[in-house]
């Protein structure tokens, strides 16, 4: 923004003064010599004429003059406004940023902070005013950045984790501020890095498990294919039992791609819900008709208590089948010998709630808010050997999700599980 200069209003008012003064006294003195000569009112008419003409000629600068300090006052109050302008902008900017900004003198005194940062370190402008910014966080390694950016003049950046509750990660970036009216030395912006750093963390575990479970059964079928190639192929009581064990990591291996591509698809929302009214008693046969070698190998009773005139919900056939499909396989998996898998579905206002009990093991406590992350196993030996991929519950809660429902998981060690899942009725 431009503003136009002011020139410096330095006016000689007392030489205009002493010059009028000069004048009124000539005028008084000529005045005097006209009568004393007899030119009478003929000369005193003469020489007021000359008079004003004079006195209009002396007075006419101190009128522009006058004109020239109304410009200039002008001047300054359109800067004035300039500037109360670009400060309020500046703090109208200052105070809808989501970072934190803050302002410290050389001591580490707060001089000046924004709402942002008056949220993360929970108190208001008013009482952190004349503190030091490490007694209110108690930092070590924020009073060295502090330090180092005073004395070095450098800016610097820096991550700092909060301790909380609840905990955080913010990145520091600490510049030195020099001139104002405020008496800052250095300007500290911190910007929370927390959800960005989680989910890096989440991409390096997915990697790192999707890794682990392709590798698991390519490992096993390298091996396989090695013990064939070295002459168990001739060996006829072995070598359709290896084939065998090999195509079974194939299927293990096609599902988990499988469940990857499906979890892709959801999260990254390119997979389109084709929404009907479904109802739910003969979603759940046949299902129920998919599980019946599984369930004469475990010997595991399915009990279907779904009430034939229970209102349909509003979903995908296709993607309800896949949530239960999912949710009963894992019931039979792990579920004891000689157990029990029930479904049972009620209607509670707009929603209906279908829960999924089995009389397993159970999860234990600390388990249960972990049950719906990717490849997260209560018992990672078992699930392996059972062909799970990880991947089931995730599934299941994202394609609940995209129902605009909901899955909870209930849960006591030695009394089985629940699962329910809340959909919205058609």
């Amino acid at each position: 923004m431009t503003s136009t200069p002011i020139e410096d209003p330095r006016l000689t008012f007392p030489q205009y003064f002493r010059k009028l003064a000069a004048l009124v006294g000539i005028l008084i003195l000529a005045g005097a010599i006209f009568w004393r000569i007899g030119a009478g009112w003929l000369g005193f008419l003469v020489l007021g004429l000359v008079g004003w003409i004079a006195l209009r000629a002396w007075i006419r600068p101190l009128q522009d003059s006058a004109q020239q300090t109304h410009l200039r006052a002008q001047q300054l109050e359109r800067r004035l406004n300039e500037l109360e302008s670009q400060q309020h902008q500046a703090e109208v900017i200052l105070a809808s940023m989501t970072d934190s900004v803050c302002a410290l003198d050389r001591e580490g005194y707060v001089v000046w902070l924004n709402p942002a940062a008056q949220r993360v370190l929970g108190w208001t402008a008013d009482q952190v005013f004349g503190k030091r910014l490490t007694e209110l966080l108690r930092q070590p390694e924020l009073e060295a950045l502090i330090a180092e950016v005073v004395t070095q003049n450098q800016p610097r950046t820096q991550e700092l984790r909060l301790y909380g509750p609840p905990e955080r990660i913010l990145r520091l970036q600490a510049a030195p501020c020099e001139g104002g009216t405020t008496g800052a030395a250095l300007v500290l912006v911190a910007q929370d890095v927390t959800e960005t750093r989680r989910l890096e963390n989440l991409r390096r575990e997915f990697v790192a498990n999707v890794s682990h479970e392709l590798k698991t059964p390519l490992t096993s079928i390298k091996g396989l294919v090695e013990t064939l190639l070295n002459g168990a192929l001739e060996d006829p009581a072995n070598n359709r039992r290896f084939v065998t064990l090999i195509e079974e990591d194939a299927v293990r291996l096609n599902r988990l791609i499988d469940d990857l591509l499906d979890l892709s698809r959801i999260e990254s929302r390119a997979l389109t819900l084709q929404l009907h009214p479904v109802p739910l008693r003969p979603l759940f046969e046949q299902v129920a008709a998919t599980f019946q070698t599984q369930l004469q190998a475990g010997r595991v009773a399915l009990t279907l208590s779904v009430p034939a005139d229970l209102p349909p919900v509003k979903g995908d056939p296709e993607r309800l089948r896949q949530i239960f499909i999912n949710l009963i396989d894992n019931a039979i998996k792990f579920n004891k010998s000689a157990g029990q898998v029930e479904i049972t579905a009620t209607v509670e206002g707009a929603m209906a709630r279908v829960a999924v009990r089995d009389t397993g093991s159970g999860i234990p406590t600390e388990d249960l808010p972990r049950v719906f992350e990717r490849f997260y196993r209560v018992d990672k030996a078992r699930s392996r050997a059972l062909g799970g991929t990880g991947l089931g519950l995730a599934i299941v809660k994202h394609l609940v999700e995209l129902h605009e429902g909901r899955v909870e998981a209930h849960s006591r060690p030695g009394q089985g599980s629940t699962f329910t899942v809340i959909l919205p009725l058609a």
